[in-house]
């Protein structure tokens, strides 16, 4: 895997590329939330034995890119995945985008529908698939809701043992627990502190509620495959809530998106990427192959 850095609207990104012989379609990948590129790096190992060249950028405010005071809405990300893509040369690639980067995925899909930045296919991981204002709660119950903890200053003697519980049924624990640190940086007392700034956090939460995805379904031209997660039951009511808008935004775009393939992933958590990797590079490969 190549980690590198290069200039995009004025800012300094990081990416990793992973490189292949084979002469599959060129695929950029986009992280969730919080997180950053390092969340694809086990999939993306997959993808290149597929003979896939896999992009992973940090979007700006994640992981080792810049973090300037603004610029944490949907569209201004957008453009840093557009300059990206052109800065790569890839013409027509496959874009997949893991929860809040489905929604990035999915606005540069319907931004781009024609043309050669247009691409070939999108893959919405367990997002880009419902719209926060379809069940009817108000701005504040949702802040409320999404609003993450504050973990800036946990001691990691702490946070570390609550990653490894969480992971421990996985395959490939240790690798998931060290790409799950990467989201935070560790000072001189041990302390972990987010990469992604609460206050930048929460603008992009802000953003995630203002944007209309079911608007955006009709703009799509190009082949698209929903992975969504489904928890393993019994379902806590958050999960089930959040189930429910998933299958009525599943149901939007079957109307909406002319080539709409739909993949569910059982017994799984939200974060696919790491739970279910070679799952979801085999489901993923397998629908590159599909695309002219």
């Amino acid at each position: 895997m190549n980690s590198s850095y290069l200039y995009l609207n004025d800012l300094r990104f990081h990416y990793f590329r992973q490189s292949a012989d084979g002469g599959g379609r060129p695929l950029v990948l986009h992280h969730g939330l919080a997180s950053n590129a390092r969340i694809w790096e086990i999939a993306a190992e997959r993808l290149a034995e597929r003979g896939h060249q896999v992009y992973a950028l940090d979007a700006r405010g994640h992981g080792l890119s810049d973090k300037p005071e603004n610029g944490y809405d949907i569209e201004t990300i957008t453009d840093d995945l557009a300059a990206f893509i052109q800065m790569c040369q890839r013409e027509h690639p496959l874009l997949v985008g893991h929860s809040w980067g489905g929604v990035i995925v999915l606005s540069y899909a319907a931004r781009f529908s024609i043309g050669p930045r247009a691409p070939a296919g999108i893959v919405l991981v367990d997002g880009g698939i419902s719209q926060l204002d379809d069940a009817g709660a108000s701005w504040e119950e949702m802040e409320q809701r999404l609003t993450p903890p504050r973990l800036a200053g946990t001691p990691l003697s702490e946070f570390r043992p609550r990653l490894e519980a969480w992971v421990s049924e996985w395959n490939g624990r240790e690798q998931a627990v060290s790409i799950a640190m990467s989201n935070f940086e560790i000072d001189e007392d041990e302390c972990i502190h987010p990469r992604l700034a609460f206050e930048r956090h929460m603008c992009i939460v802000r953003s995630i509620w203002d944007f209309k995805t079911y608007d955006y379904f009709s703009r799509i031209r190009c082949p698209t495959l929903m992975i969504p997660a489904y928890p393993k039951e019994p379902l806590s009511p958050p999960d089930l809530a959040y189930l429910q808008a998933k299958e009525r935004g599943i149901a939007r775009a079957e109307v909406a998106i002319r080539n709409l393939r739909v993949e569910w992933m059982p017994n799984t958590i939200h974060d696919i990427p790491l739970q279910r990797p070679d799952e979801l590079a085999e489901l993923i490969a397998d629908f590159s192959a599909t695309l002219s």
